[in-house]
């Protein structure tokens, strides 16, 4: 196997364990150079800093109606953003992240 395939096949295992948005961000490590969101709103931060959880506000605001409304399950959503950080070059610009979801998850994240 090569070294980029088994890099890829790591990535896949970490996103099809995550359980929680915690399980996510605890993959991350994340430095907020700009706090309280000033000067970042177009990028997405995978990670927690500060108290702000960025992928808890993409799921409360953008996926939880799809998951009450049964068209994604809750597994999904969270796979769905694990694999977005991974998978999106940092900065992640928001825009970028909405549209990897939307594909992903085969619904309209905007």
């Amino acid at each position: 196997m090569r070294l980029k395939d088994l890099y890829e096949a790591s990535q896949t295992k970490t996103c099809d364990d995550v359980t929680s948005i915690r399980d996510i961000n605890d993959q991350f490590d994340y430095d907020d150079e700009h706090p309280k969101g000033e000067g970042d709103s177009p990028e997405v931060a995978c990670g927690q800093a500060n108290g702000y959880n960025e992928l808890k506000y993409i799921y409360n605001s953008k996926l939880k109606n799809h998951v009450v409304d049964r068209k994604i399950t809750k597994e999904q959503a969270l796979k769905a953003l694990c694999c977005a950080c991974h998978d999106l070059e940092n900065p992640r610009q928001r825009e970028d992240f909405y549209q990897h979801l939307s594909n992903t998850l085969g619904i309209d994240i905007s």
